[in-house]
């Protein structure tokens, strides 16, 4: 009787490790998905951090150059304002 009921206790366990090594393995499977996944995330996130640093590059020099004409559009306003009041 001792006989069997180590042998149950050792079927128990064994049931018990088969059952934990299941689990383990899925959820092995489930975080190699998630790092996959975050990986995926990471990617498309570096490479909308690159378009947007191309847009704020580009929107700047943008920038720098209507200022520019900006500023040259007001000297000739400054000029011709001189021209008329010459004319006056």
């Amino acid at each position: 009787e001792a006989w069997t009921q180590e042998t149950d206790a050792s079927d128990l366990v064994h049931g018990e490790v088969i059952s934990l090594r299941t689990t383990m393995l899925g959820q092995i499977s489930k975080i190699r998905e998630l790092h996959a996944a975050d990986r995926r995330r990471q990617t498309v996130i570096s490479e909308l951090l690159r378009i947007e640093y191309r847009r704020s590059t580009e929107t700047s020099k943008s920038r720098t150059a209507l200022q520019g004409q900006i500023t040259a559009l007001q000297g000739q306003v400054t000029a011709l304002q001189a021209q008329v009041a010459t004319l006056q």
